[in-house]
């Protein structure tokens, strides 16, 4: 997974071609919209926090392998707007379920990367919510960037 800047314009469809069923998903997302008119990126990844979260409830490994993964890719390659709008609506919007829909955060947040993890730990600075008790599995990061 190696993307060079990740901006406005391609988030949804990176996003798209890493996680292919989510594209129902995106697709009635899009058909709540109408043609005209400007939608905020913080709109289409709040939707895709709803499907990351149905993953992670799941409790697919490698799906959620891959949502870490390319959580880290857009949190170190997008733009500020990206990047911000990745951590603000989709880490919290997953932090705030957690809490309060009582589903196990544990089996995403030990597969966090540094960039990830570190912005899941400054949740609790930020929000009512207690993200620690993470354990880091060191050999989910060990061939990172290889």
């Amino acid at each position: 997974m190696e993307y060079s800047q990740i901006d406005r314009t391609n988030c949804m469809e990176i996003i798209l071609s890493e996680f292919p069923a989510f594209e129902a998903q995106w697709v009635v997302h899009l058909d709540s919209w109408p043609p005209i008119g400007h939608r905020p990126i913080a709109l289409d990844i709040a939707e895709f926090a709803e499907f990351a979260i149905e993953t992670i409830v799941s409790g697919v490994d490698a799906q959620i392998d891959r949502l870490a993964a390319i959580t880290e890719v857009i949190l170190l390659e997008g733009d500020s707007i990206v990047e911000y709008t990745f951590r603000r609506m989709f880490l919290e919007h997953i932090a705030h379920r957690a809490t309060k829909g009582g589903f196990s955060i544990d089996l995403f947040t030990t597969k966090l990367r540094p960039l990830g993890l570190y912005h899941w730990q400054s949740l609790d600075r930020h929000l009512t919510i207690d993200p620690s008790g993470i354990v880091r599995d060191e050999s989910a990061t060990a061939d990172w960037g290889n």
